[in-house]
């Protein structure tokens, strides 16, 4: 052992990281960006280190604060520290949550992993169905935290911390957007506002992009990805190596656009044009990626985008969070709206609404939000199947309770607010951030988002309304780096074509799969649905192609699992 206390016969830097003298160890994922001004601080202090990694600091850091050191942290992680003399096991996830921690409670012991697949083996883990679990997929498209599709495995939420000791466990939250969220706006002049974010952004960009293994970033052409990428380079003496895909279908290739904002910023450009079949492919792959069924079809680009990154850098800067925290999404617009025409037709709404429900396309869609209140409206407008049909289906209606105390909490707050906050707590890290985290690191690339610092969404959570609306504050600082005649354009998604997939190439997939035997073993009870739902897509009578993708995938990830639990004998725990 080394005089001070760390275990130097394992290479510098290797986990878990063993602090000999205080009886401390340490696993760890994810990134610190800050590690060097910790490491600075702890110096100061009196620390001494023997190398030149985070995980050393934040062992350090810990010795030195204790819990308090998650306040200290800016980065992505998922870590575990054995603190010896205390007897104890304290675990924490990031703010945002871009890291995951998955954990089972079991009589012999505790167990952790930063992969489902770590604790399915493991023996005396409970994996039956969670029914909750389920109907939140079915209801949202993701399983958000605490929960997985196992009724006895769980997920530390973002932003929190665990003890284990003496057979009990303590979980709390360390910080919370809706703190933020909920005191007195900035009353910022809009220069001043704009000076202030694009400091905090260029900081974010610059911590991110150091690093000991090539990096890059993903750039589809929209404000979110365009900021990050124009920043970098400023903050770069080469070229920024900037990645997309294209795609030979019509109506979902955004490549041609990507790369003109490319050639403006100067990057050193790769598009990867890919036909309908090389998408195709992929379809049966991606439950195998996310451990737990996933529904959002856009983790098919983000991964065949990971995988052309993966062949030039290992680390790539997203535009993940934009959205969530400088109001980018349309259903922000669609909400205050309906809020205005709700007020506007008073009672009358409600005889208003059953008529417009009865009315095709978006229409429709109004109508079964008219009158109802805003957070109603919005889990609407967020929701795949209804939860009086996920109910039918699984037999209970779900309940996201991280959505409904961002709506409890924020009374007072404009509808927009509310609705940004609830996304930033809920869909940004249990959905986006699950799809790209997961897409990635199946091809070993590591990806970061400067949007996701604290620091940025702590300013951004304290912006008036005029400054997250469609984004304005932050165009405003992309626009003094791009013509806006490149970057105004209408919002679209990262998105494949379902609809018609359904009924030509993967018809024959739903059949095989969407089955009575395979949906009953998936937990879903209501197989005439099911059915009904298929034969209407099939007939072209109704579009039901987002509800079919949860069901297919829910249906390939029984499948898969089914397989997995018939070709592992059950470790006992001590062989774990």
């Amino acid at each position: 052992m080394g005089t001070d206390g760390i275990n130097i016969f394992r290479p510098l830097g290797c986990q878990p990281m063993v602090a000999d003298g205080p009886g401390l160890a340490l696993a760890f994922n994810g990134e610190i960006y800050n590690f060097r001004e910790l490491r600075t601080e702890l110096e100061a202090c009196g620390a001494s280190f023997v190398s030149q990694s985070d995980t050393e600091v934040l062992l350090r850091g810990y010795e030195r604060w204790g819990t308090a050191v998650l306040d200290r942290l800016v980065g992505m992680f998922a870590f575990a520290l054995w603190d010896g003399p205390r007897e104890q096991l304290f675990l924490a996830r990031d703010r945002a949550g871009e890291k995951p921690l998955y954990y089972a409670e079991r009589p012999w012991g505790f167990a952790f992993a930063s992969e489902l697949a770590g604790l399915e083996d493991l023996q005396g883990v409970d994996l039956t169905i969670d029914q909750q679990a389920l109907a939140l997929y079915l209801n949202y498209q993701y399983i958000p935290s605490p929960h997985t599709i196992y009724q006895g495995v769980r997920k530390l939420p973002p932003a929190h911390a665990m003890i284990v000791s003496g057979g009990e466990a303590r979980v709390w939250r360390y910080w919370d957007p809706v703190t933020h969220a909920i005191q007195h706006p900035l009353n910022l002049p809009d220069a001043e506002a704009e000076e202030q974010l694009e400091m905090l952004l260029r900081r974010a960009v610059r911590g991110q992009m150091i690093a000991d293994v090539p990096l890059g970033a993903f750039l589809s052409g929209g404000v979110d990805s365009s900021t990050v990428v124009s920043l970098m380079a400023e903050s770069s003496s080469r070229p920024v190596k900037t990645f997309t895909i294209g795609f030979d279908v019509a109506g979902f290739d955004e490549s041609a656009h990507a790369a003109r904002v490319a050639q403006h910023l100067g990057t050193e450009h790769t598009a990867e044009y890919l036909t309908e079949q090389d998408v195709l492919r992929l379809v049966p792959e991606v439950p195998g990626m996310y451990a737990e069924p996933f529904g959002d079809a856009s983790a098919i680009p983000t991964h065949l985008v990971s995988r052309v990154a993966r062949e030039h850098v290992t680390v790539c800067l997203s535009g993940d969070g934009g959205d969530e925290a400088f109001g980018g999404y349309t259903s922000y617009a669609w909400l205050e709206r309906i809020a205005r025409v709700s007020a506007l037709l008073g009672p009358i709404g409600g005889a208003v609404a059953p008529l417009l429900s009865r009315v095709p396309g978006k229409l429709q869609r109004v109508g079964t939000m008219l009158g109802r209140a805003p957070q109603e409206a919005h889990r609407s407008l967020m929701s795949t199947f209804s939860p009086d049909d996920v109910a039918a289906l699984v037999g209970i209606r779900p309940t996201l309770v991280e959505s409904e105390r961002a709506w409890k909490n924020s009374a007072h707050l404009p509808v927009r607010r509310r609705a940004m906050l609830a996304d930033l707590l809920t869909y940004m890290p249990e959905a986006i951030l699950v799809k790209v985290d997961r897409a990635a690191m199946a091809v070993s690339l590591e990806t970061r988002a400067p949007f996701l610092d604290h620091r940025v969404l702590e300013f951004a959570l304290r912006l008036e309304p005029r400054h997250v609306r469609n984004k304005a504050l932050l165009r405003r600082i992309l626009y003094r780096r791009a013509p806006r005649a490149l970057l105004d354009r209408p919002k679209r998604g990262f998105s494949v074509p379902l609809e018609r997939w359904f009924r030509g190439e993967l018809r024959s997939l739903l059949g095989d799969v969407l089955t009575p035997q395979r949906m009953a073993a998936a937990g879903i009870d209501d197989y005439p649905r099911v059915r009904r739902l298929l034969d209407e897509h099939l007939r072209g009578v109704h579009n039901h192609a987002s509800r079919l993708w949860l069901l297919l995938v829910l249906g390939l990830w029984q499948g898969a699992a089914s397989r997995e639990a018939d070709s592992h004998p059950v470790l006992s725990p001590f062989a774990a």
